[in-house]
């Protein structure tokens, strides 16, 4: 098997074994506060919370930062280094960070060094994580990289996320979703359902008037793309300082699909900061078989 390294950016959230993993290197995107100190793109529940508290507090929205390609240009040096004879990047949707376009360039620069592998995932968080778990389960299976990053890039493709903020002003003063869709939950007093697109931008997919509402409208899309796909899907959780709510909300998933995969993952600041405060988040992604 060909020795690969992975580099993924923090807003995955990693969690479980692929946080340590000796063979994942993350890279960090920063939160810049309105008295010019910088924050951490915290992983843990713990450290998220303390950011969602001081968030409350801000008088203006942090601003976010994406890597340097120095910080490729380090990571790479010591993947060379180590010996690994490729590398598999995957990243934040380049629809709302240029953070997917700043990695592919620095690492094209290493590819007559080692085989270089640069995925925009069109979404972000669990999506990430998930596509990084599979990316290991099928280099362990035998394939190349090659080939596992036709299989990513497959998921990717066929992924869905689905959004309700509590506040969607956060997102328009961000560039991160147009005004007319804040406009029209802001006028109309309902949930609106926000999407990453084909172009991995933030739009608004539905209008619902109850958040038990929402929850039973993802169920129904749940069903419809597990019939999409005879492998299996993958349903994961995120979340912004609302573990107990959603935790309700796998409960609903699970009485509905007992027998799918479930994760929840915690979203830091640098997500945190567009999305604000109780944000929840569906994403139903895909198995790729060896």
């Amino acid at each position: 098997m060909m020795k690969t390294a992975f580099i993924i950016d923090s807003t995955a959230y990693l969690s479980g074994k692929t946080a340590q993993h000796p063979d994942v290197y993350r890279v960090n995107l920063t939160v810049n506060f309105s008295d010019g100190s910088l924050g951490e793109d915290a992983q843990d529940l713990a450290a998220q919370h303390i950011f969602y508290e001081r968030l409350k507090t801000e008088v203006s929205l942090p601003t976010t930062s994406q890597p340097t390609p120095a910080v490729y240009y380090e990571v790479m040096d010591d993947i060379i280094a180590k010996g690994y004879e490729a590398v598999i990047a995957i990243h934040l949707s380049a629809g709302i960070s240029g953070t997917y376009q700043t990695s592919h360039m620095a690492l094209s620069e290493y590819a007559d060094r080692i085989k270089v592998f640069c995925l925009n995932t069109k979404a972000a968080s669990v999506v990430m994580e998930s596509l990084l778990e599979q990316a290991m389960d099928l280099l362990d299976a035998g394939l190349i990289p090659e080939v596992v990053f036709e299989k990513l890039q497959w998921v990717a493709d066929n992924s869905h996320i689905y959004l309700m903020v509590e506040d969607l002003d956060n997102l328009v003063k961000g560039g991160r979703l147009n005004a007319t869709g804040a406009l029209v939950g802001g006028l109309l007093k309902i949930r609106p359902v926000l999407f990453f697109d084909e172009e991995g931008k933030i739009v608004l997919f539905e209008k619902v008037r109850t958040n038990k509402k929402v929850y039973q409208r993802w169920i129904e899309i749940a069903k419809e793309r597990q019939a999409l796909f005879p492998d299996g899907i993958k349903i994961s959780f995120a979340h912004s300082d609302a573990l107990e709510e959603i935790q309700s909300v796998r409960e609903l998933f699970a009485k509905e699909l007992p027998t799918i995969d479930y994760h929840i993952s915690g979203l830091g600041p640098v997500v945190g900061a567009h999305t604000g405060a109780g944000s929840k988040g569906c994403a139903i992604i895909p198995i790729a078989k060896p």
